[in-house]
């Protein structure tokens, strides 16, 4: 019943807005917002905050409407094609893309794309650019990097963390104990996850008019194939990536991997848990440090109300408003020029807000949910050692091109 009443609600989404960008409830004043959002309760907190300043600095009242996340898509494809969507939406990246397509989302004003070109971190900036236009505005951005284990590493007479994937290997080596369960590093699976590996290498994931995936390249296959050595190879990743294994968070905290790939989300944790780790930058491969990119954006779905839903959106990525944000919920500001007035000077901030310069833009691709389920597939088929990862990537992107993206 779930798959009928999807296919009803795509179609009716498809019929009301095809002919132009949607709009809310026309009762709703002029001078006022409607936003749906989805932030947890700390988060959530500050953003309310953050919503009381702006209404007092401008007298634009917002009606916040909380939305659990994992709902949030399906709930505004009802509201779209029954026209009581809001004003503005917060949204997966890849929701982007969805939105665009379809002519729900409203595009930046130019000159105003063209002012956050210079102030917005790019790679989060630019997960909202599809044919020539910016579709919506980062409200939340993270990456990933290294997280080692400051006492496993001490230990072991290890002085300082990998900087490029050669001394990884060699540290691995050196921290690995097989008989007591300890490894260097525990991993994921998925191709979101294998990014940071892929673009070490110089990979390119789609092609600039997003009709063909990339990753049967010489360079995706090097950086994948990194990857299954670190577990089939040299033996120092954990087999955390398995279906039942000990997932890479839970063993880093439990001192059985030495080294993950994790973000900002994951510090508070870590911290309140009392193990003593740091923070690096990734491994450089040959094309450098890299890093994948996630987040939410704020889309605009109201033409009526764009210069005002503009105006806060401006306000909330402001640098001033950043760094608050930044320095009450440890995360990254979207807005490069925030760190001067940041009061969290935290080392580990500013190894995320360095990393993010190596942070490659996810191109907003409508179905890139599908693309990751196929290449979670095959990549996972290559670890377990049933495909080489030259064939699994192979097989994979030919999937992808044939069976999603279908350029020619």
């Amino acid at each position: 019943m779930r798959g009928v009443f999807n296919f009803i609600v795509l179609v009716l989404f498809a019929g009301v807005i095809t002919t132009g960008c949607s709009t809310s409830n026309k009762k709703t004043s002029k001078n006022s917002l409607t936003i749906w959002e989805s932030y947890n309760d700390e988060e959530h907190g500050v953003f309310m905050a953050i919503v009381d300043s702006f209404e007092k600095k401008t007298n634009i009242k917002i009606n916040v409407q909380r939305i659990p996340f994992n709902g949030m898509e399906q709930k505004l494809l009802t509201a779209l094609a029954s026209r009581t969507n809001p004003d503005i939406a917060r949204v997966d990246y890849a929701f982007v893309a969805t939105l665009a397509m379809k002519k729900a989302a409203v595009p930046i004003d130019d000159s105003i794309a063209d002012k956050l070109k210079n102030e917005l971190v790019k790679a989060a900036f630019y997960s909202n650019y599809l044919n020539g236009k910016f579709y919506g505005i980062p409200d939340q951005t993270n990456c990933l990097a290294l997280f080692y284990n400051k006492e496993i590493f001490k230990n072991k007479g290890i002085k300082s963390p990998p900087s490029t994937w050669d001394e990884f290997i060699k540290i691995g080596q050196k921290i690995t104990n097989e008989k007591k369960g300890i490894y260097a590093f525990g991993m994921h699976n998925s191709l979101w996850w294998t990014f940071p590996f892929l673009y070490a290498y110089g990979a390119k994931f789609v092609s600039p008019d997003m009709k063909r995936c990339l990753l049967d390249s010489k360079e995706a296959i090097e950086g994948f194939s990194l990857k299954v050595d670190l577990y089939r190879k040299y033996h120092i990743e954990a087999g955390a990536w398995q279906s039942g294994a000990v997932p890479p968070e839970m063993g880093f905290q439990n001192k059985k991997y030495a080294m993950i790939f994790n973000g900002p989300w994951a510090v508070k944790t870590l911290k309140a848990s009392g193990i003593d780790f740091g923070v690096s930058l990734i491994p450089s491969g040959p094309n450098g440090s890299a890093t994948t990119v996630g987040g939410t954006n704020m889309v605009i779905l109201n033409d009526e109300k764009k210069d005002i839903a503009e105006k806060f959106l401006l306000y909330l990525t402001s640098p001033e408003v950043q760094a608050m944000w930044a320095d009450k919920l440890f995360q990254i500001p979207v807005n490069k020029n925030a760190e001067k007035y940041m009061k969290n000077k935290s080392p580990i901030i500013k190894v995320f807000m360095e990393q993010m310069k190596y942070a490659v833009p996810r191109p907003p691709i409508p179905d890139y949910s599908e693309i990751e389920q196929i290449f979670n597939g095959e990549m996972a088929l290559a670890l377990s050692g049933k495909k080489s990862p030259e064939k699994a990537m192979k097989d994979a992107t030919e999937r992808v091109n044939k069976e999603i993206l279908k350029g020619e």
